[in-house]
């Protein structure tokens, strides 16, 4: 079992963590369950990390590296155009690495539920002295908090060290000198990141509350019962009733929320035009994006009442369903 390995990694932690985690018993039992996610799902940190080496090898070619025949080189020279580029390349990184996430996010959130009762495990980890909830907890909490901040970690090292990679090819003259080094323009541009990422969990989150509820109550093909069931429930009220009320709240929930930042008149004063081409200045983005109403939609709070109505559903489902047969 899973049990000993989580155990032991806390006794590679530094004697004060280890201590504090000695201190408090609970904390200690949520680690290792946290441990126990990426312990029995490898793929959650080993997709990512293989994203990650597939981008810096990329940055050693020219072929997988960004080119631009400038029609007018002068105006690639200008301060503000570069620092555009740089700023676009950091975001343009990070979507591999945030695509793979999302997918991996929702295999592990449709399996992990399901899979500890069809190998039995669940009778092994119900006769240890962990609760219900504090099982469903760790597994919402690694979709929700662990795995998106730890691809965010990754993905702010990866920029560092692609613009790295770049920047010593076109020194010795491999590669265009486009990536120049621009702090100011890497922390907004990782900052307006950060934020996406954070409004993205939250309005996100009754999806991954769905999915986990769906893989507590299965008994088997749990992958056809959340693709199929929504498609035949938009068919059958366009059928049965003639309304999409169904399709317009998925479509509402799946991007809704960045209407609330208004970025059409955000990305509208954010463009610079070089060689009749337009481009988008991330950092400038930053500096008009307003995160506030996003943040003050009603809509993102009834989602996460509802994710938690999901996990309190899985709670139960857990702890009252006999699946030992």
């Amino acid at each position: 079992m899973s049990s000993p390995t989580a155990v032991s990694s806390s006794e590679r932690l530094p004697p004060a963590a280890q201590a504090w985690l000695a201190n408090h018993p609970s904390v200690r039992m949520f680690w290792t369950l946290l441990r126990r996610e990426f312990w029995e799902y490898r793929s959650l940190w080993m997709a990512p990390l293989t994203v990650s080496a597939l981008l810096l090898l990329s940055a050693l070619f020219t072929h997988g590296a960004l080119q631009i025949d400038a029609s007018e080189p002068s105006e690639w020279l200008d301060p503000q155009i570069k620092s555009s580029i740089f700023a676009l390349a950091q975001w343009g990184l990070t979507m591999p690495l945030y695509l793979v996430m999302l997918v991996v996010l929702s295999m592990y959130l449709v399996d992990c539920m399901y899979a500890e009762r069809k190998d039995r495990s669940i009778l092994f980890w119900k006769s240890l002295p962990i609760g219900d909830g504090a099982t469903v907890a760790s597994k919402l909490c690694v979709a929700c908090v662990v795995v998106p901040l730890g691809t965010f970690a990754l993905a702010l090292v990866t920029d560092v060290l692609f613009t790295l990679v770049w920047d010593l090819r076109a020194l010795i003259g491999h590669a265009p000198a486009l990536l120049v080094w621009d702090t100011v323009a890497f922390l907004k541009t990782q900052a307006l990141m950060f934020l996406g990422l954070v409004i993205s969990i939250l309005w996100y989150a009754p999806f991954f509350g769905c999915l986990l509820l769906a893989s507590a109550w299965a008994r088997r093909n749990v992958y056809l019962w959340v693709t199929l069931v929504p498609l035949l429930a938009i068919i059958v009220e366009r059928i049965a009733f003639g309304t999409h009320h169904i399709s317009s709240l998925i479509a509402y929930r799946s991007g809704g929320i960045w209407r609330s930042l208004h970025l059409e008149s955000a990305l509208a004063g954010s463009l610079t035009s070089v060689a009749q081409a337009a481009i988008v200045s991330v950092p400038a983005l930053y500096d008009r994006v307003r995160i506030g109403p996003a943040l003050t939609n009603i809509d993102l709070w009834l989602g996460l009442a509802f994710t938690a109505a999901c996990a309190y559903a899985a709670v139960w489902l857990r702890r009252y369903r006999d699946d030992s047969y």
